[in-house]
């Protein structure tokens, strides 16, 4: 259907490029149509392409060496009809489409009633995307989002018609974002778009609260085709009230602000890493807690070695734990944090 409306706008005879004004029919065309309206036909040699193909001049059944006009009008309702039948059809088969599914909603209504379990598991890359956008777009009130890194998967929501609406949208990232360009690109769409931002040293893993009525999270840490819906109003209420703490401890981000992070923020970031070379935390750990490279957690770790003049890695978390660089309670990585990876 789009090939044959594209059929009929925009094109012009013979490589002239002129606006014309009349909606597919060349500049030549206006004016051989004009002149065949006012004679009452015209001779088909030489005819503009443009206005045989829109059906504005057409061959009489006796004659066909001239051409006569039809009223624009009626050439319209012509080219018009089978695309607006074509429309109809597809709203029928659409509807059809939405009533078979009605039954099959009911069953699972009533089944999830009866479900005992407190999630529900979304297995495949592409369920999950669409029962995550499914969720985003019903959204109504209010949408809480964490992204753990700069890397982006395939069901990460990256559409902005969630956030153009009344619902206010929340999400949080780790600092390390801060130094992603395309990240930051996307950062300044969502912000753009209502969205507010903020980042903190690192954050736990994916999470996503639609209307504090319904929660997503990782199926599996390390495979990313999976999900667990959660809808049980305690674990939800406890995963915002995660959410609501890490929002107050977040840093609010201004995308097109320079690339360089501020003093206070490195700083938090280098804590991060001392608290989790303490803990034990490979850099492969550290980078994936973190949102950020190996390379880069490669990079601090070698500045906290230099500064502690530390020969191995064992001395390095002792001399860190040791040296009073982290406050008394940030000594190990906590073990209370409940979404921890």
């Amino acid at each position: 259907m789009q090939d044959l409306a594209r059929q009929y706008t925009g094109e012009c005879c013979e490589g002239d490029d002129s606006a014309g004004g009349g909606g597919g029919v060349c500049g030549e065309g206006l004016g051989f149509y004009r002149k065949a309206v006012v004679k009452g036909c015209a001779p088909r040699e030489g005819a503009p392409a443009c206005l045989l193909r829109m059906g504005l001049l057409v061959p009489p059944p006796d004659d066909p060496t001239v051409l006569v006009p039809v009223s624009p009008d009626v050439a319209k309702a012509e080219l018009v009809r089978p695309i607006e039948q074509s429309l109809q059809k597809q709203r029928r088969d659409a509807q059809a489409i939405a009533g078979s599914f009605v039954p099959v909603a009911a069953i699972y209504t009533a089944a999830q009633r009866e479900h005992t379990g407190w999630a529900t598991p979304i297995d495949g890359e592409k369920v999950v995307h669409s029962t995550l956008a499914h969720a985003v777009r019903e959204c109504r009130e209010e949408l809480m989002t964490v992204q753990p890194g700069g890397s982006r998967v395939s069901y990460d929501l990256d559409e902005l018609d969630h956030v153009r609406g009344p619902a206010r949208h929340r999400t949080l990232y780790p600092h390390a974002v801060r130094t992603h360009a395309a990240t930051l690109r996307h950062i300044e769409r969502l912000t753009e778009a209502g969205c507010e931002v903020r980042t903190l040293d690192h954050v736990f893993d994916r999470l996503v609260v639609v209307d504090r009525a319904v929660a997503y999270v990782p199926g599996h840490v390390e495979a990313r085709t999976s999900a667990l819906e959660i809808r049980q109003p305690a674990i939800v209420a406890f995963l915002v009230q995660v959410f609501e703490e890490a929002w107050e401890r977040g840093s609010s981000v201004d995308p097109r602000a320079s690339r360089t992070v501020e003093p206070d923020i490195a700083d938090e970031i280098q804590r991060a890493v001392m608290r989790l070379l303490v803990a034990g935390y490979t850099d492969e750990a550290i980078a994936r807690r973190l949102g950020t490279s190996r390379r880069t957690v490669a990079a601090h770790v070698s500045r906290i070695a230099a500064l502690l003049q530390s020969r191995s890695r064992a001395q390095l978390g002792y001399l860190i734990a040791t040296s009073g660089l982290l406050p008394a309670d940030e000594g190990a990585e906590r073990d209370c944090d409940p979404l921890s990876a």
